[in-house]
């Protein structure tokens, strides 16, 4: 059966994973009472099996964290709330989906399987003085937590025209499995600092911010 894999907590968020281990209709028979005719609209337009099983995961996340189901809304902007006035992040991955739940309005989750295909893209994402600060016998999970904090920094505060390389920005950090590390996003004259949080766990990375 599909479990929470992991929750994390903080003054202001709730964030939960989900290991997804059945299939979609599985998935669905356990919240399909409470869909209203949008949602199952919105349901039967995915074709893909993988795709059903994420939006239905994160429905049952949010079920799991709350004991209460609510309905996904969206802003014009895209971004994801609840009723009560509670943001949401929402992020997949293989076999992995995650939540995060606060009233703050500047929230971020990303969650990634780590494998060495970064390695070919680390220079769309980092400047090369930021490649170069990595330790070589931590690289992958350092350049892991960079492309997550970097995603979860872009949902947080969405700005348009963006570059990952030139407007997102970590400060040097030693690698651990898990730790607190200085984010911002900077575009012209305007500039955002964040906290990212970041953990390690079965093979995938995660990182967030909530301000």
């Amino acid at each position: 059966m599909a479990q929470l894999d992991k929750i994390f907590s903080g003054k202001d968020y709730l964030i939960g994973f989900w290991h997804i281990e059945e299939s979609s209709a599985e998935l669905l028979d356990m919240i399909k009472d409470f869909l209203d005719e949008d949602e199952l609209s919105q349901y039967s337009q995915f074709t893909h099996e993988r795709r059903r099983c994420e939006w239905l995961a994160s429905r049952n996340l949010i079920y799991r964290l709350t004991g209460k189901y609510h309905k996904v809304f969206y802003e014009v902007s895209g971004k994801p709330y609840i009723e009560g006035g509670k943001n949401i992040s929402i992020t997949h991955s293989y076999d992995i989906a995650g939540v995060m739940i606060s009233p703050l309005e500047n929230i971020g989750l990303d969650v990634e399987k780590m494998n060495l295909r970064i390695l070919k893209i680390e220079h769309k994402f980092m400047e090369k003085s930021e490649i170069q600060g990595l330790k070589p016998d931590s690289k992958l999970q350092s350049l892991y937590v960079n492309w997550c904090a970097k995603e979860a920094m872009y949902k947080a505060f969405n700005i348009k025209d963006f570059d990952f390389k030139d407007n997102f920005r970590l400060e040097a950090f030693q690698y651990q499995k898990e730790g607190i590390v200085p984010g911002k996003i900077m575009q012209g004259g305007f500039q955002k600092n964040f906290t990212i949080r970041y953990y390690e766990f079965d093979g995938y990375m995660t990182a967030w911010c909530a301000e």
